[in-house]
């Protein structure tokens, strides 16, 4: 078994299962999301989206027995991991959103938990602008999976299709685009989640394939 399918195993009978209550909701988003839903992608760390703040300090509660006392805290947020004397980082990113986060590193994989909370007028929320597969739009649309002994929370691919289009990441975008094509897809979802040109761009890939 591949080691962040190992550690997602491991964690989810420490933090439990997503519920419906917005203090406790979280889903798996990201490669995770991607791979845990049929496409042949290989993570490199578990990503985890709470749909409120509370969630995310419930995180770092469950995740105790992985924090270290002590962290160098550098700079750069790529660098950055929870500690006990700092276990979560607040505040705004440059592009004004505002991150409640927290990252560990569990057997040599990194898991990370977020809210990011868009300030008014952010494009995601306007007609026409898609879908952000970490925006609060997500909530009403998240799909179950099964992994092994559990069903777990994902970002669907119709959203994650539109963020890989808008970042440039063809290669896992045609990956969706052929799983979608293989297993079926929501049409009316894919209209909301993408932009008009990446909705004619996935249109005529559908059509390409054989």
């Amino acid at each position: 078994m591949e080691a962040w399918r190992e550690v997602l195993g491991r964690l989810i009978p420490r933090i439990g299962l997503s519920v419906a209550g917005p203090e406790a909701q979280w889903a798996i988003i990201g490669s995770a999301a991607t791979a845990l839903q049929g496409c042949a992608v290989t993570p490199r760390d578990i990503d985890l989206l709470a749909a409120h703040p509370g969630a995310v300090h419930r995180f770092v509660g469950l995740m105790e027995p992985y924090t270290p006392e002590r962290c160098e805290h550098s700079s750069d947020h790529a660098d950055w991991h929870s500690s006990k004397d700092r276990p979560m980082s607040v505040g705004p990113d440059e592009y004004g959103l505002f991150w409640h986060f927290a990252r560990w590193v569990v057997e040599g994989t990194k898991v990370e938990i977020a809210h990011i909370a868009a300030p008014e007028g952010f494009p995601t929320s306007k007609n026409g602008a898609g879908i952000w597969e970490a925006g609060p739009e997500i909530w009403p649309h998240i799909r179950h999976v099964r992994s092994g002994d559990h069903v777990l929370p994902v970002v669907p691919l119709e959203i994650q299709l539109g963020t890989c289009m808008r970042r440039g990441l063809e290669e896992r975008a045609a990956e969706i685009v052929a799983v979608l094509r293989r297993d079926g897809y929501d049409i009316d979802l894919i209209r909301q989640a993408l932009r008009e040109e990446h909705r004619r761009r996935f249109e005529a890939w559908i059509e390409a394939l054989p």
